[in-house]
């Protein structure tokens, strides 16, 4: 099957296009080089056109940061929302499945953990109303046309992949790179925020699963439904590099939300099951 991944130079997308290549005819799609990859941006017209023939589009192309959309919320207005009906229209276009990948982020503060796909959607920043509203034209596309969609809702995702240098960079990567060199971890807020860390390879499988399904515009949430403060991360991190890693406290963050656990239930009704813990991971991550 020919099978279309957009954001494949992405820590997900990348991973996502080695994963298939084995089996189907993989063609990746981003703004930078990368495997099997083609220079596309989705929020531009020409998308519609170059996704056509494929039979699966795992549509994870997107604008991620939390704190860099309420800088610049035009910006992922036309990453995310633009970008996927692009994608959506593409595939529609086509006759292609489509995985949408989403974000926890759509449920803003959640008001039950672990949080079910029921939840009510409640964004309590740019990115994740766009995210949002990607949802939405994902679930109109199949009630009106009959498109074969998929929504998934990875909560917070890390590999071996993370890129610390960049300032919208994800906790895991900066409290790593900051123990490699020594510096203290800074905290933002109490440390009392919580979160589900699922590893990527666990979020690649989980899209296999899904993409091998017909969809019917169903949303599942992909984590590991275990609970991770960011100061149990911290010592997590010191554990591994030493407690001479000192920590330090900073102000919270815009945006971001106090609790985030996935209830992986539905997911695990169709046959996942998460591999990684956190804890196994940063065991064995390289000191230097």
């Amino acid at each position: 099957m020919r099978v279309a991944v957009t954001g494949s130079a992405g820590q997900v997308g990348a991973r996502l296009v080695s994963h298939l290549s084995p089996s189907h005819e993989v063609r990746g799609f981003d703004l930078r080089l990368a495997q099997a990859t083609t220079i596309l941006d989705v929020g531009a017209p020409e998308t519609i056109d170059m996704l056509r023939g494929f039979g699966v589009i795992y549509h994870l192309a997107a604008a991620i940061s939390v704190p860099e959309s309420v800088e610049q919320p035009s910006l992922y207005v036309r990453s995310n929302i633009v970008g996927t009906v692009n994608v959506l229209e593409a595939a529609r276009k086509g006759d292609a499945r489509v995985v949408f990948v989403s974000s926890a982020a759509v449920y803003g503060e959640p008001k039950t953990s672990p949080i079910p796909e029921t939840h009510p959607r409640a964004p309590t920043s740019p990115y994740g109303q766009t995210k949002a509203t990607g949802e939405d034209f994902a679930r109109l596309y199949h009630q009106l046309y009959g498109l074969d969609v998929s929504i998934v809702r990875p909560f917070n995702i890390y590999s071996e992949d993370l890129k610390p240098d960049n300032p919208y960079a994800g906790v895991i990567a900066i409290f790593l790179r900051n123990a490699r060199q020594g510096r203290a971890l800074e905290v933002h807020g109490d440390g009392g925020q919580t979160r589900d860390f699922v590893h990527v390879s666990d979020v690649v499988r989980f899209l296999e699963r899904v993409g091998s399904r017909k969809g019917t515009g169903e949303v599942y949430n992909c984590g590991t439904g275990t609970v991770t403060s960011i100061l149990a991360l911290a010592e997590l991190v010191r554990g591994r590099f030493g407690p001479h890693i000192a920590l330090t406290y900073g102000p919270p963050r815009a945006g971001d939300i106090r609790h985030g656990i996935a209830d992986i239930s539905k997911a695990r009704s169709i046959g996942y099951e998460p591999q990684m813990t956190l804890a196994e991971w940063i065991r064995a991550t390289p000191l230097s």
